[in-house]
């Protein structure tokens, strides 16, 4: 198992997400609330079910 960090910051829903020596952004799309630069959590979970 490797580390996973999630860092966020006090407004809007962007997520940083660190795994291991991997980078990447989770965010909600501008019709929920976000700012649409990465994947929803929801379209991790489908991703992470397919994969």
């Amino acid at each position: 198992m490797g580390t996973v960090i999630v860092r966020g910051g006090a407004s809007g829903f962007a997520q940083e997400v660190l795994v291991g020596r991997h980078h990447l952004t989770a965010d909600e799309p501008v019709a929920d609330g976000g700012t649409d630069t990465g994947p929803s959590p929801y379209d991790f979970l489908l991703i992470a079910l397919g994969s």
